[in-house]
Order: structure tokens, then sequence, then C-alpha cells
């Protein structure tokens, strides 16, 4: 009798626990938290990865958050020294005018240009990945972005150098270095406005296209601007109008075009056709 007591208990034990087993089977919202093949509940399928996003990286955060502390603090020293180009943006300098730019203004404007340059590829990886259809060779999203920042990078030396040379076959000195630092403080400021967009694009979800019109707004503001000083360095003193047309397309519009290009072809190359 005491064998079948306790026989007859454990079965009694066994059937209570079926009957609880599958009263909480039968509660969905219980179930969908137990991960599949965990004590014997196999209901459901794994849902669709959630899709890759700069704003949910959290290193990509990290690095903008960086660039925006870099931008404020730069911006914030260097106040006078930008409302000062601000105000003399339509004076004459002469030429025996010494360049009166310090150190800090310098450094202040190399680290907005190296931060435009990774501005313009972040933006370029996200106008990429939402209008090409097709996946890319390089399946690191890192990598992906560096190469654009790259080719914005020996975009901008090339050109660079290819002034560089012009100006210093055919201009003074003087002259060449009023160019470079005019460049130098165009390319930061560009930075400056680039780096709202690229929030927007980041966070906000702004559309690809409307972004690639403002900075297109921002590059023709650029280069209305960079004509009127090329004249008024260069070929003021000879009122060469036509001189200034033809610099400004030899060495501002053509190389643009030809960047163009190149990063379309970049492009192409990158992803994979079927």
């Amino acid at each position: 009798m005491g064998s079948i007591s306790t026989i007859t208990q454990q079965q009694i034990f066994d059937l209570r626990t079926m009957s609880v087993q599958n009263y909480f089977d039968r509660d969905s919202m219980l179930t969908a938290t137990i991960p599949p093949g965990i004590n014997g509940y196999n209901n459901g399928v794994a849902g669709d990865a959630v899709p890759y996003t700069i704003g949910n990286d959290d290193i990509m955060s990290i690095i903008l958050l960086v660039c925006l502390v870099v931008v404020t603090i730069s911006v914030s020293r260097s106040r006078e020294f930008i409302s000062k180009q601000i105000r003399n943006f339509f004076y004459i300098q002469h030429d025996s005018e010494a360049i009166t730019e310090t150190s800090p203004e310098l450094r202040f404007q190399v680290i907005m240009v190296l931060i435009n340059i990774l501005l313009l590829g972040i933006a370029s990886y996200i106008y990429i990945t939402e209008t090409v259809v097709h996946p890319f060779k390089i399946g690191d999203n890192y990598g992906l972005m560096g190469i654009m920042a790259a080719i914005f990078l020996a975009f901008f030396l090339i050109k660079w150098l290819i002034i560089s040379i012009v100006n210093i076959t055919f201009f003074d000195s003087k002259k060449n270095i009023q160019w470079m630092h005019l460049q130098l403080f165009f390319h930061a400021m560009e930075g400056g406005l680039m780096f709202p967009l690229v929030l927007l694009l980041v966070y906000f979800n702004f559309d690809a296209e409307k972004a690639l019109f403002c900075f297109v707004v921002i590059l023709i503001l650029n280069k209305l601007l960079t004509f009127y000083k090329c004249w008024s360095i260069f070929f003021r003193q000879n009122g060469g109008i036509l001189q200034t047309f033809l610099y400004f397309c030899a060495l501002e519009i053509t190389p643009l075009l030809a960047f163009a290009g190149a990063w379309l072809a970049m492009t192409d190359f990158l992803k994979v056709n079927f």
C-alpha cells in the first residue's frame, strides 16, 4: 500500500504540472517572452533583425558628440576671428598688408576642415545607402564611411596641390598666401554649415534628396563668394573679368565636376551589380 500511494502521489503531481503548463501555453503574451528552446517552449519564429542606422550606432553618436564639442569650443574661442573675416570680406586687401592670422586661428580652421571631410563622408554614406538599391561589396559600415571620407580628403589635397602649383607659376607669394588662407576659411565655414545638416540626416530622418539640395545651395554660395575673392585678389588691378572666369572654371568648376564623376564611378564600383 505504501508503494502504491507513492506512485499515485507522483502521478497526481505530474498531472498538476502538465495542467499548469497547458494553462500558460494558452497565454500568448507569456509564451512570447520565453526564448525558443527553453523548457520545451518552441512557439513562434525569430523576427527580422533591426536594420543598421547611424542614429542607433553608439560609436557614431560618440563621434558626432565629440565633433559637436570640438566645434562649439573652437567657434567660441574664434568668434572674434570669424567676425573679423566676415566684416573684412568685401574689403580690398593690398599687397603690402600682412596676414594677421594667429596659430590658434589656423588650428581652428584646420580642425573645421577635417570635421567637414568627416561629415561629408557620413552624409555620402547616408545618401548612397538610401538611394542605391544594390548591396555593397564592403559590408562594414565604418569601412564604407571611411572610404567616402578618404575620397573627399584626396579631392581637397589634390585640388590644393594643383592650385598651389598654378598660383606659384603666375602670381606672387603674398597673393598665393592670401588665397590659400581664404580657401581654408571657406572650407572651415562649410564644415560649420554641414554639421546641422548631418545631424538632421542622422537623428531626424531628414530626406536625402532635400539634404542634397541644401548641400548644393551651400556649395553654390561658396563658389559665388570664391569667384568674387578670386577677382579681388588676382585680377582686380587688370580688370580681368574674362581671366577671372577662366581661372575660376579651370581651378574650381573643372575639379568639382571631375570629382563628381570620380565619386559616381567609385559608388558604382563599390555596389554589387547583378
